[in-house]
């Protein structure tokens, strides 16, 4: 697995710091870094407890089972105004924070963003690489 961290993407939304209970819907709005210029980025949304970063990523650049909190799913964002591919799934405008097992109303949660860079100079056998971008939010 390859890790990028240099680069990084921005979460517009929600802000470092919301306060959110559990069942509401929050604002998500993630600007990928693109640093292979994929046509295309993979994401994919996650939830935990610690402070992510790519040393606690799998070989295919997914949290392990029981190193996550919430998964919310994977995403295709296109790039260079390319229209969305059919069958892909653009990242939604909100989230909604699930019921949490074993947290407590002030407990600090990370959203945390995987990019998938896939392809990557110098060509097609680099293997994809992968950032996480992250923001603190508090369970209300």
């Amino acid at each position: 697995m390859s890790s990028r961290q240099s680069a990084h993407g921005v979460l517009s939304a929600p802000t470092n710091g919301l306060v959110v209970a559990e069942g509401t819907s929050f604002p998500f709005e993630f600007h990928d870094s693109n640093w292979c210029e994929d046509g295309y980025s993979q994401i994919s949304v996650w939830l935990t407890d610690y402070v992510p970063t790519t040393s606690n990523l799998n070989s295919t650049g997914q949290f392990p089972e029981g190193e996550y909190d919430y998964y919310f799913g994977s995403f295709l964002i296109p790039n260079f105004g390319l229209p969305v591919l059919a069958g892909s799934v653009p990242p939604p405008w909100s989230l909604v924070l699930p019921p949490l097992t074993g947290l407590n109303t002030g407990d600090e949660v990370y959203l945390a963003v995987v990019e998938t860079g896939t392809a990557c100079p110098p060509g097609i056998n680099v293997p994809p690489q992968y950032e996480v971008t992250s923001l603190a939010m508090t369970v209300g």
